[in-house]
């Protein structure tokens, strides 16, 4: 009923328009929402699936490599609440409290186990704990060992063979005894016995029914061997991630049990593991023999209700820095420094072994102890230390280097190479292109200042100079007489049989070197090359700067035969660095040029200029002629155009302009389209060419012309600013206005003094205005008559911008007018007052 009125309330200070029926719409929603939302719904307390987190009281927990971290209880853990969520506000706070508390208990005891895991993970041996690739159920398929000792349910299989052959099965009983039917024999005790003891008192049971086992050369042998094994109990304590009681083959040794349980924890002893059994300690197992030696004697085969404890550690200490194994080892109360760095797997290739950091607690704080090198075997360890073993210093005590113009550049050793000349002769001696003359040593002093030292090792050579003491880090530097020389080069340009013959080709130069080498190295000459008009231009090194008309270069005109032999007078002519040589094209060359021609002609097809001056009239004549189909009046003539640079970018210009007013549109334009060469027809008036071949109107043909002589055209086409631009038959005598009719007329957006008339043949007319009066050009057969539009109408904005250019530019004229008018005044003012 509230919400009834709410809504008739707001009805009736509302119109119903569709705005005012949306939120209408949208209020309903938020009350049915709100209504929803106070309906609290019962909380369900959900313990995830979490194997971490949530172990049955009482069971034993799964202990593998991936699961090691269990927790003996169960715990209930909520979803996370959203405080943002509006449906919580409503629920029991003490509901609250409880799920917040168990979950924050959650994620500390999951934070505290992320911590103790990134513990075990750097203690020295826990990686083996950790692998899924290692099984660790004994091997049963295998001899049975002698000292594996017997007990209930194992299963012995007794063979005789030689002059007996026989076999029994038995199996040892609770009370100790395995039996024996045949023969006689009945029980023996064999329980606690090993296999060895076992066979001896079988087999001495055994001899009264089989003699033949007995004497100095027994006839039969006696074997024993397992069968089916029996499971026994072994109880781990202690300091394990898992402890418990774990069942085992009997054949499982204390590296199996180790593996099962999880090995031991962050506080965990690998070095003291106790086997008790029987209320003793019989084994002290050093997992360290397993990790470093590959076994150890103490790995004992375990026995039922024996126990596997494992005590803290008393001596744990850490080293890290440049050895093969930096992480977290276990030290017993005899083993020193060097003890350690055996186990952390020596010192690495880069570390600094003379002298040790070792940081250790005391009673208040922490210090820094340091041990020399012939210290490591006599220095103690206590527990909580940190041994630091740092890295070799990145510099040499007998590097030198030396560069440049040497055979064998590089470091050599100070040691073999006390002197300069030392040096060299180690790199190999000097190239023959060395500045011997200045060779740079760069010094490193004492105090890290560099200095320089030259020095003429050509003096040195010939025993006028005394030889350089070389010195750590010096930097011996030999200079090639090219280097400090300008980079000498010629270029030949023209007509080269090359493609970069146009902007000129450099090869560098060397002496005696004739024009005729530098055209075959560059590829020839192009048979449009000039053979007598070869120029070779040289730049002046003396220019008198003080004379207006002082001669900047050398001119050389040279001739050449077709074969690249210079003629005897310039025979001898070689070239200077930096000359330049221009190869002309002949100027009586001429490539073939072609030039269509298509349409109504007897022989249409492509043709050859046969003269330059060849014209219209004379290629139709070659062609045999116009058909009587042909509209001369409509004849096109279509040339190749060649941009300049300036025109490209012009067009590219305009593009971007275009594409700025209609990128709104989703459209672009390429502006990378722009070609340098494109088609433009060029109107011709073919009949009067053809009535009087050579006159004004005839043209000179070009390579590339197509000639396009069109069939006679029957129709007019108008597009543009029409009510419905269409194509319509030409008839003779109509007007513009006629076929503007035909096409619905003009728009409210069209220029009428604009339109102009395209011709079949490319030509264009405009119309021309007489007083107020149109006067629109002639229509032809094939014509094209365009209207142009005023363009896009101004929006309010435009126009009232556009009025108010107008009035600040007619505002500005008057201003000024006054201005003007005002300084006249004022002149004429100023000469009446002066005239007397």
């Amino acid at each position: 009923m509230e919400k009834k009125l709410i809504l008739f309330s707001m009805e009736s200070q509302m119109e119903l328009r569709p705005t005012n029926l949306l939120k209408i719409l949208l209020l309903i929603l938020i009350i049915f929402q709100a209504g929803a939302q106070t309906t609290p719904k019962p909380v369900k307390k959900e313990v995830p699936d979490n194997t971490e987190l949530n172990t049955k009281v009482g069971t034993k927990p799964k202990v593998g490599p991936t699961d090691q971290t269990k927790t003996a209880r169960t715990l209930e853990i909520p979803k996370k609440v959203d405080p943002l969520d509006v449906r919580k506000t409503n629920l029991d706070p003490d509901t609250q409290l409880e799920e917040d508390s168990l979950r924050l208990a959650a994620e500390e005891e999951i934070l505290a186990d992320q911590e103790k895991n990134k513990l075990r993970k750097r203690i020295f041996g826990y990686s083996y704990f950790n692998t899924t690739k290692f099984n660790p159920t004994p091997v049963l398929n295998i001899p049975t060992p002698n000292n594996y000792v017997l007990g209930t349910n194992d299963q012995l299989i007794i063979d005789l063979y030689g002059i007996y052959q026989d076999r029994f099965t038995t199996t040892v009983s609770p009370d100790g005894y395995v039996r024996i039917d045949k023969g006689g024999i009945g029980l023996i005790y064999v329980s606690g016995l090993s296999i060895e003891q076992a066979k001896d008192r079988i087999k001495n049971r055994m001899i009264k029914s089989y003699v033949a086992l007995g004497g100095a050369n027994p006839q039969a042998t006696l074997s024993i061997s397992l069968g089916n094994i029996r499971s026994i109990k072994v109880n781990v304590l202690g300091e394990v991630v898992s402890p418990g009681t774990y069942t085992m083959p009997s054949l499982a040794t204390i590296l199996n049990v180790l593996y099962q349980c999880g090995g031991p924890n962050e506080i965990g002893s690998f070095r003291k593991i106790q086997l008790i059994r029987q209320n003793r300690v019989v084994a002290n197992f050093d997992f360290y023999d397993v990790l470093l030696n590959g076994f150890s004697k103490q790995n004992l085969l375990l026995q039922d209700q024996d126990i596997l404890k494992i005590p803290p550690y008393q001596n744990r200490v850490i080293i890290q820095g440049a050895v093969k194994r930096s992480q977290i080892f276990e030290l017993e109360p005899n083993e020193n420094l060097d003890k350690l760095i055996e186990y952390a797997g020596g010192f690495n290739p880069k570390a600094y072994t003379n002298k040790l950091n070792v940081h250790r607690n005391t009673e208040k704080d922490r210090k820094i102890v340091g041990v020399e090198k012939a210290d490591f075997a006599k220095f103690k360890i206590a527990d909580g230390d940190s041994v630091v073993v740092n890295q070799l210093l990145e510099r040499y005590e007998n590097r030198v280097n030396i560069e440049g113009s040497v055979f064998r550049p590089g470091e050599y050793s100070i040691t073999e190479n006390k002197t300069l000349s030392d040096l060299i002769k180690s790199a190999e001696g000097l190239k023959e292109d060395a500045l011997t003359g200045r060779i740079s040593i760069e010094r490193t002093n004492a105090d890290l200042s560099i200095e320089n030292i030259s020095v003429n090792f050509a003096e040195v050579l010939n025993g006028r100079a005394t030889d350089v003491q070389l010195q750590r880090e010096d930097l011996i530097t030999v200079k090639s007489i090219f280097d400090i020389t300008e980079l000498s080069v010629v270029r030949i340009q023209g007509a080269i049989n090359n493609e970069d013959a146009e902007i000129g080709i450099e090869f560098p130069f060397v002496r005696n070197m004739t024009i005729e080498d530098l055209i075959v190295r560059s590829g020839g000459l192009k048979e449009s090359a000039a053979l007598a008009r070869v120029e070779v231009v040289r730049r002046k090194r003396n220019v008198d700067p003080t004379t207006a008309n002082a001669q900047v270069s050398d001119i050389f005109p040279l001739t050449i035969s077709s074969d690249f032999q210079l003629n005897s007078k310039d025979a001898k002519f070689v070239l200077m660095p930096f000359d330049e040589i221009f190869v002309r094209n002949s100027p009586n060359y001429q490539t073939q040029k072609f030039v269509e021609i298509e349409g109504e002609i007897i022989y249409p097809g492509r043709y050859g200029i046969k003269t330059k001056d060849e014209k219209i009239s004379d290629l139709v004549s070659r062609s045999g002629g116009i058909t009587p189909l042909a509209y001369t009046e409509g004849a096109t003539l279509i040339r190749i155009v060649k941009l300049s640079e300036i025109e490209v970018e012009q067009r590219k210009k305009s593009l971007r302009d275009i594409n700025q007013g209609i990128n709104a549109k989703g459209e672009d334009l390429n502006v990378a389209e722009v070609v340098l060469e494109k088609p433009e027809s060029i109107g011709i008036d073919l009949r009067k060419i053809l009535d009087n071949p050579g006159s004004d109107a005839d043209m000179f043909i070009q390579d590339g012309d197509i000639l396009k002589i069109p069939k006679r055209l029957e129709t007019v086409r108008i597009q543009g600013e029409v009510l419905y631009p269409i194509t319509v038959k030409y008839h003779q005598g109509s007007g513009m206005d006629d076929y503007i009719s035909s096409a619905g007329g003009f728009t409210n957006r069209s220029i009428r003094r604009k339109t102009f008339v395209l011709y079949a043949n490319g030509s264009v007319q405009r119309t021309r205005k007489f007083l107020v009066f149109n006067i629109y050009p002639k229509i032809e057969p094939g014509s094209e008559i365009i209207i142009p539009s005023k363009g896009a109408p101004l929006t309010p904005v435009q126009s009232i911008q556009r009025l108010q250019a107008v009035v600040g530019t007619i505002t500005g004229t008057i201003t000024g007018l006054l201005s003007l008018w005002g300084i006249i005044s004022v002149t004429r003012i100023g000469k009446t007052a002066t005239t007397p």
